[in-house]
């Protein structure tokens, strides 16, 4: 019977490591500079409230519930177009889009956001995760009013319609022209099943490409190897690594077309969950959030 590939052995680090240069103040430090990156991480182990702004209608819950590693769990109330909805606070503003090379200081900054999730009702629910500007109305009448903000959001009506959103509002768009930009993230990329989890992710890089991934898992030791049948000679997964299922060069079509422009206000980490058109109560499981961005 193969067996799983065998795990690396553990680098050791006996001096530590640092990501200051020779000239930063924590170059001599081996426990690192944390503040290297602003970011946000919850792996849900013991939901802190306090942490977030939390929004719901006609009694909409959020809580720790049993699961490995902590989850969170979502349940809406039961008129038709309910919503639960948590955000931390609005500290990641969006890496500033140069109009045309060459990229300004503000817009080389890396960016990352990843979450895991499940639902329970993969046709008839909605979800929004990723960075939203802050907001008590998440969702109108289920479908998403978030004005500003860079997001995977699910609609309600099918399974399997993910789109990656990028919005601009007037007040927020660095033209001072609102737009939307809207990624769909293809079909055979992903299954959005009732109860199952999947891994979402998207990342900035410093010439302002945009890249979103998708699936599960995406994180853990699993992934890093591949995932599915063995070879039983090598040790190794015969499928590999999952990459990105959607990638933008945006910094690339600069002069070719117009380059997004992403929104300039404070956004928040957000999972928001909505019923739809259903009257009906509806769940969903998050295992973990984070965001990160270079300082």
């Amino acid at each position: 019977m193969a067996s799983t590939p065998a795990n690396q052995r553990p680098q050791s680090l006996s001096a530590g490591y640092t990501q200051d240069p020779p000239w930063g103040p924590l170059w001599q430090s081996g426990a690192g500079n944390p503040f290297f990156y602003e970011q946000f991480a919850d792996d849900f182990t013991g939901l802190d409230l306090g942490a977030y702004t939390v929004t719901n209608v006609n009694s909409g819950t959020v809580a720790n519930a049993a699961g490995d590693g902590g989850t969170a769990l979502f349940t809406t109330g039961a008129a038709a177009g309910n919503f639960e909805s948590i955000q931390s606070a609005a500290a990641f503003v969006l890496p500033s889009t140069g109009n045309n090379p060459p990229a300004t200081s503000g817009s080389m900054k890396k960016l990352f956001y990843l979450a895991r999730l499940q639902i329970a009702a993969a046709s008839t629910a909605s979800f929004i995760a990723g960075l939203c500007i802050t907001t008590a109305t998440p969702f109108s009448a289920g479908a998403r009013n978030v004005v500003d903000g860079l997001f995977f959001y699910k609609a309600a009506g099918a399974a399997n319609n993910l789109v990656l959103i990028n919005i601009a509002s007037n007040s927020g768009s660095p033209t001072g022209a609102g737009f939307t930009n809207t990624f769909t993230i293809p079909t055979s990329a992903y299954t959005l099943a009732n109860n199952s989890y999947i891994d979402l992710a998207f990342f900035i890089d410093r010439n302002q490409n945009l890249y979103a991934w998708t699936g599960f898992p995406l994180v853990g030791y699993l992934p890093s190897s591949g995932s599915g049948a063995v070879d039983p000679v090598t040790g190794l997964s015969l499928n590999p690594p999952n990459g990105p299922v959607l990638a933008n060069y945006n910094y690339q079509s600069q002069g070719v077309q117009a380059p997004i422009m992403f929104t300039t206000v404070n956004l928040a980490p957000t999972l928001s969950l909505s019923n739809g058109a259903t009257a009906a109560a509806t769940t969903m499981t998050a295992d973990f959030h984070c965001a990160q961005k270079e300082r």
